[in-house]
């Protein structure tokens, strides 16, 4: 039997959803671990998302099964977020998607873990990306080196973890105006905390349904992306903001995969990054523009060198 102390809130923004929310909404009521407070935030839908969402309470909520339906009218995921943090009322919070799937142990599995490892102020796990070709991929939490694997890999992707209630509001919660990597920016303040981050297992307890074409692979994207990656260097020592600098070479080569578009962003930090690191940020941008993969895995086992 679980206490307050254990319970969790997930929080869930829905935007313009009616016809899709239903997978995702059926894998949370399906949770095996009890209570649960589940914050499901509109964000100005226009197809009668409300509605689904009201309907899904009166069927749902039950004793152990809290579920709060509010609506949030600023546009953005990331002040529908905050305003579902504002409702949590347990120790910890998790943030989940709309378009994506829980196993039915998620949660027990994760609050198990916290039961066992009582300093955990954040526990992650690894999830099953499923891409509309057919591919699936797995994504580990990782751990070690994880300032690093969170600004190049995004381990703190918005699935793979859930922290502390007060963590999350003592850092701020998610920063508005970033259209993009405000998971990542989010993580990167989380980190800067000096938390005891954990991982749960090796088996993904979360499918994430994702394009290979999506529109943050539009150049209009760009600007946005480099706003996020400034915000995330922010709260980096100097010594190692060259890393969101990587981030957004690479994104940037990767996204347009013409140098014409890309230039305006990435001109300007090469400008500003001293040798050799700039021969070294040219060689990935080259390799990646040419549909090359895998520089910041690369750099991740040089970075050592100071280079």
């Amino acid at each position: 039997m679980s206490t307050q102390n254990e319970a969790l809130t997930i929080v869930i923004p829905v935007y313009n959803r009616a016809d899709a929310v239903a997978d995702t909404l059926a894998s949370v009521a399906e949770q095996t671990w009890r209570p649960l407070h589940v914050v499901l935030v509109d964000n100005n839908s226009t197809d009668g998302t409300v509605a689904v969402l009201a309907r899904w309470k009166r069927e749902v909520e039950a004793p152990g099964l809290r579920v709060s339906v509010i609506s949030e009218p600023t546009p953005g995921a990331c002040a529908a977020r905050n305003a579902g943090l504002a409702l949590a009322d347990t120790a910890w919070t998790m943030f989940f998607d709309s378009d994506d799937i829980m196993h039915p142990d998620h949660v027990e599995r994760a609050m198990n873990f916290i039961a066992a490892h009582p300093d955990a102020d954040i526990v992650g796990w690894p999830i099953a990306v499923n891409y509309v070709s057919g591919k699936c991929a797995l994504k580990q939490f990782i751990v070690s080196d994880i300032v690093y694997n969170n600004i190049i890999h995004s381990s703190f992707a918005t699935q793979r973890y859930m922290a502390r209630t007060e963590l999350f509001r003592r850092v701020g919660g998610w920063r508005k105006g970033l259209a993009m990597a405000d998971d990542v920016e989010l993580g990167n303040r989380l980190l800067a905390t000096r938390p005891k981050v954990y991982k749960v297992g090796d088996r993904p307890t979360v499918d994430a349904y994702e394009s290979e074409v999506s529109i943050s692979n539009s150049p209009d994207r760009l600007p946005s992306m480099v706003m996020a990656m400034e915000a995330i260097a922010e709260n980096l020592p100097q010594r190692r903001r060259h890393w969101a600098d990587l981030e957004t070479i690479i994104l940037a080569a990767n996204w347009t995969r013409e140098e014409s578009e890309a230039a305006p962003v990435v001109e300007p930090i090469m400008a500003r990054t001293p040798l050799p690191r700039r021969w070294l940020w040219r060689l990935f941008y080259r390799w990646t523009l040419s549909g090359g993969r895998g520089a910041g895995r690369l750099y991740g086992l040089i970075k050592w060198t100071g280079i």
